[in-house]
């Protein structure tokens, strides 16, 4: 069977090259495409284009990755100075999300893509989580990855029923999270101080969307504790990918 295909959107860095320092480019870790590439979907990379249409009609699963803050104005508040953002991508990422939902196009959003997906469906953000015994200031890279918090999945929610458990210990890093939640998706996923970890949409729109960052629990055994979350979505990509051919073959 031909591998699903899944795109995977991108933050604009400026880096360091041969052609010069502070160069613009299109990034993305591989920690985000080798779970879905060993789950077995093909990956493409997304850049912020006009061609929204274009590029949901041609894919299987979109991945809503992480990266910097949405604009606040999006949701009605207050940019924080110290912040940079990029309107092109918000733009671009919200489009996405309205037309993944309107096609039930599978969707993985990680962390700023759950917070995308919150603000394109009409809800709003916590601008800056207060620090709190499960969540600190932002801090340097190593402490960063290796900081750990539990949350607790609803009883009858998918992702409980995905992992097989009703509470886990995910990474914490993030410094934002879902304040009022958009119609159509509702919490399903808390730590201990009550901020929003993971939501869900009403009906079976198999989209998931987590606030911990699934693809850099890297070691063994967390990274096995995620698999469930990966195989899920790309399994639903599969689903689509037969259907398309179906159609394309006049079965169906």
């Amino acid at each position: 069977m031909t591998r699903p295909f899944v795109g995977i959107t991108t933050w604009r860095r400026f880096i360091d090259t041969d052609l010069g320092t502070g160069r613009p480019a299109h990034s993305l870790g591989t920690e985000y495409s080798a779970p879905i590439e060993a789950a077995g979907a093909a990956v493409v990379l997304l850049p912020p284009t006009a061609g929204v249409d274009e590029v949901l009609d041609r894919l299987d699963g979109l991945v809503l990755s992480g990266g910097e803050d949405v604009h606040p104005a999006r949701y009605g508040a207050e940019p924080q100075p110290e912040k940079t953002y990029d309107p092109a991508r918000d733009a671009f990422e919200i489009a996405l999300a309205l037309g993944a939902r309107e096609r039930g196009l599978p969707v993985l959003a990680i962390c700023r893509g759950l917070q995308v997906s919150n603000i394109a469906f009409g809800g709003s953000l916590i601008v800056d989580i207060p620090s709190t015994a499960d969540h600190h200031p932002v801090r340097g890279a190593d402490e960063q990855l290796s900081a750990r918090h539990p949350v607790s999945f609803a009883e009858d929610s998918r992702l409980a029923a995905l992992y097989g458990v009703r509470d886990r210990v995910v990474n914490t890093i993030h410094h934002q999270s879902v304040d009022i939640p958009a119609p159509g998706l509702r919490p399903v996923a808390w730590a201990p101080d009550g901020i929003v970890e993971a939501v869900e949409a009403d009906g079976d729109w198999p989209f998931w969307a987590v606030q911990w960052h699934p693809e850099k629990m890297i070691d063994p055994v967390e990274a096995a504790e995620e698999l469930p979350l990966f195989a899920a979505f790309v399994s639903a990509a599969r689903e689509r990918a037969a259907e398309h051919a179906a159609v394309k073959k006049g079965t169906r």
